[in-house]
């Protein structure tokens, strides 16, 4: 890799780190106080989760076609400064004990709407960062965004001791810090929609976000690669986002902290997964293992829903952390080779719309079920959701088939 090209790898991975470290904070703050501050109902913090994520959205699309069409890096650098104020505010609340569950919902929400508008333009500039080399910059950056999410969880997790007015200042200064990394950028080339409409009016957002989304449904393999994240992340990640936390602090009488631990450990065997994909990488065949990994992840389910001693709990949390870091990567990974240049940023807006989708929406229906079956059984549905990702892959879809371009040697 030329030293240009790896030191602007760098400034990217640093930058993305940063805000990693920041959301991560922002992520088990936010579950913490509902669960264990507030002592919010299961279906109250199912809700919760639910109004924090859902009108984001709209800003995931929106993001998609600032990315095909503008600078991405003017848009990180406005998204990162502009997301140092929520924990701000909710510092202050704390501060003159006024936290409550709105001031708490509105700060995580506005957080939120920022993220969803920067993510494509973070997926689109690697893209550029890195070249033909896009497998192991994804990889790579993923698993420091996985040392990043653990340290600002564990940061998150010593609120008792650090003081949680000092932990969300501490979040305030990585989002804006990170801003700083971004100047490191060189400004990208004239994004890809932006050349073909140089010579012909530009047509409305409505337009380029309905063009984004037909491209999308039009291609099958893309089509089949989100609605199965997005039907995994539904029972998986919002089995994460509220089971978890229940079970922890109900089942396991834990902590902020115990919870902190153990979402350090999931993160851990993310880092494993994504540090230890790259000595294989370029994979030629990444659908395959990421369906493989779906029939495995039944047995840390069931493992953790016959509530085994917290000594195997560790170990559940720690492989289905590396189950994860696989099955994201790899759907990433064949989401962003199979995109046209033109319509990468608002496919990537498509497929990490239906993820951030499926949490919230998941969080609601697993909260009611913990509150008429109880905090266990809310991993059922992912076991039964994850046969069905396998057997549909395989059957009724080109992801057991797809093969990835191999760079030139």
């Amino acid at each position: 890799m030329p030293h240009t090209q790896r030191l602007q790898l760098t400034w990217y991975n640093i930058s993305n780190s940063l805000w990693m470290i920041s959301f991560s904070i922002q992520q088990l703050l936010v579950t913490w106080i509902l669960v264990g501050v507030l002592n919010q109902s299961p279906e109250t913090v199912g809700l919760a989760q639910l109004i924090i994520g859902v009108p984001a959205l709209v800003f995931m699309l929106w993001g998609g076609v600032i990315g095909d069409r503008l600078d991405g890096r003017t848009l990180l650098l406005q998204t990162h400064l502009m997301s140092a104020i929520p924990p701000l505010v909710l510092a202050v609340a704390v501060y003159f004990d006024h936290l409550g569950f709105w001031i708490l919902i509105l700060t995580a929400l506005l957080a939120n709407i920022l993220n969803s508008a920067s993510n494509p333009a973070r997926n689109t500039i690697l893209n550029e960062v890195a070249a033909s080399r896009l497998q192991y910059a994804i990889s790579l950056s993923t698993g420091i965004g996985s040392i990043a999410t653990m340290a600002g969880t564990r940061i998150a997790g010593g609120i008792d001791t650090i003081g949680l007015v000092e932990v969300l200042i501490a979040q305030s200064l990585c989002f804006a810090i990170g801003g700083l990394f971004v100047l490191g950028l060189k400004k990208p080339s004239k994004p890809p929609t932006q050349q073909v409409l140089s010579e012909k009016p530009a047509p409305s957002m409505i337009a380029v976000i309905k063009e984004g989304l037909l491209y999308t449904w039009r291609f099958k393999l893309a089509r089949d690669l989100v609605g199965l994240n997005f039907f995994s992340s539904f029972f998986n990640a919002g089995a994460w986002m509220v089971a978890i936390p229940f079970i922890i602090n109900r089942v396991y009488a834990g902590d902020a902290l115990l919870l902190a631990n153990m979402t350090v450990v999931f993160y851990f065997g993310s880092l494993l997964a994504n540090f230890g994909m790259l000595k294989f990488m370029p994979l030629l065949r990444p659908g395959r293992l990421y369906l493989i990994m779906q029939l495995s992840r039944i047995l840390v389910l069931i493992l953790i829903w016959i509530q085994p001693t917290l000594n195997w709990l560790w170990l559940a949390a720690a492989y289905w952390g590396f189950n994860m870091g696989v099955t994201t990567t790899m759907s990433r990974v064949m989401i962003q080779e199979i995109a046209e240049p033109e319509f990468r940023a608002r496919l990537m807006s498509v497929f990490t719309l239906g993820l951030m989708s499926a949490t919230p929406m998941g969080s609601l229906v697993l909260g009611f079920v913990i509150g008429q079956f109880g905090e266990l059984n809310a991993l059922i549905p992912g076991m039964l959701a994850s046969v069905v990702i396998f057997w549909y892959g395989l059957r009724y879809s080109h992801i057991w088939t797809y093969q990835s371009p191999q760079p030139e040697s």
